[in-house]
């Protein structure tokens, strides 16, 4: 493990901002990489991701790029103010560590207070990893019950749906006409129509409102009421 002798260790601070969970703002993570550099006096260049998963570095770009910097020696070291910003996967942090070691940099995670520098710290490192893996198998298994309990319950799982009955009843009659899906499309396109989620008509979205609940609701509703 490089210990720079000729000057101040060169780390690479890692900041991921996630879409999915903001328990731990960028400037939060910002600030602790400062602080620790100015306390360790390193060398440190902050690189920020805007990603939604940590469970692998394969979807993250930026992380690429800077394990790929680590690499070829440009830092002696990442980074992280989180175990969870650099990865959850078990697979994936090993590798990661796997990688360090044989390339000769280290990883310093702050929450952990652990720098892989030394033995215990690689160890430590790894069971945190672990138990991070052990605790994201936890929670799926327990929304998968959750969700199975609410099905099974008749509760309703999926998206509301929030498009016009007078626009499913377009669609309906438009089909009734003889119009093909993408010609449907295409016409309520051509009518500036909105689709549930405000986005564009395709063919497949023409298909999920004719063979959607609601629609036969409305239908069957209609087929009822008295002339």
């Amino acid at each position: 493990m490089k210990d720079a002798p000729g000057g101040p260790l060169k780390i690479a601070g890692y900041v991921r901002v996630s879409t999915d969970k903001q328990d731990i703002s960028p400037d939060v993570q910002r600030a602790a990489l400062e602080r620790e550099s100015l306390l360790k006096g390193y060398e440190l260049t902050l690189v920020e991701e805007l990603a939604v998963s940590a469970a692998t570095e394969t979807k993250r770009p930026l992380m690429q790029q800077l394990l790929a910097a680590l690499k070829a020696g440009s830092f002696d070291g990442l980074m992280v103010a989180k175990l969870d910003r650099l990865s959850r996967s078990m697979e994936d942090g090993t590798r990661i560590l796997a990688d360090s070691q044989r390339q000769g940099w280290r990883i310093i995670c702050l929450d952990l207070g652990v720098d892989t520098a030394t033995v215990m710290g690689a160890g430590l490192f790894n069971m945190a990893l672990n138990f991070a893996e052990i605790e994201r198998k936890l929670i799926g298994k327990r929304t998968s019950e959750a969700m199975q309990q609410k099905a099974a319950d008749g509760q309703h799982m999926g998206r509301v749906s929030v498009l016009a009955e007078a626009v499913m009843l377009r669609v309906h009659e438009l089909h009734r006409a003889g119009l093909s899906l993408r010609q449907i499309a295409e016409r309520l396109e051509a009518e500036d129509v909105q689709t549930a989620r405000g986005g564009h008509w395709h063919a497949s979205t023409v298909r999920s409102v004719l063979r959607s609940v609601t629609l036969q609701r409305l239908l069957a509703n209609r087929a009822m009421a008295p002339c």
